[in-house]
Formats: structure tokens, sequence, C-alpha cells
């Protein structure tokens, strides 16, 4: 029964990605947004066939969908445009020099917290 929900959600992906790119004209913006969603559905129920059918240890499978679940979230952040700010942030937090003393406008020194 599983099979037939499976195949049955991928028949109206398929047509939804079809409808949605070549049958009717939609708006660029739409069109990304119901592709990322598509693809989201079709990562979901990969990852939901690989845990239920693929016999493996309780840590390999955790393992895998945390990777899946982490790539997942960076193909959303770049598509909507977020992943240079987070790579920005993580590259600023970095290079930090804690404790470090800094210059603020009026040639005075802080403790940089």
């Amino acid at each position: 029964m599983p099979f037939i929900y499976l195949s049955l959600t991928l028949v109206v992906v398929v047509f939804a990605a079809w409808a949605v790119n070549i049958l009717r004209p939609v708006p660029e913006s739409i069109r990304s947004i119901a592709n990322v969603a598509m693809a989201l559905i079709v990562v979901g129920m990969a990852l939901w066939l690989v845990n239920t059918y693929v016999p493996m240890a309780g840590s390999i499978r955790a393992i895998l969908n945390i990777v899946v679940v982490v790539a997942a979230c960076v193909r959303v952040l770049q598509f909507l445009g977020l992943w240079a700010g987070v790579v920005q942030l993580w590259t600023d937090f970095r290079n930090h020099q804690w404790g470090m003393p800094i210059k603020n406008e009026a040639g005075g020194d802080q403790t940089n917290r």
C-alpha cells in the first residue's frame, strides 16, 4: 500500500512540474517556489524509502538523515538568497578576536565582548 501512495505522489509531482514549467505560463518567482517545493517532496519521499526499506544501523540512519536535512536546508537557503549571509556571518564569527580591545570613535579603548 505505501508504494501505491508513493507512486501516486510521484505522478502528482511530475504532473505539477510539467504544468508549472511547460503547460501554463507562470511567473518566474512562482515557478521557482513550486520547483523547490516539489524537490523537497521528492527528497522527503526518497529519504522515507531509504529509512523504511534499506536495512542499516540506527547510527548510520541518523547520520544519513542529518546530512540530507542539512543539504536540503542549504539548498533552500541558496534559493532564498540567504546562504551568502549565513556564510558571511560564520566567517565574521570565526575571525572575531574575543577579548581584544577595540577603538571607539572617541579614540578610547573598550573591551570587545
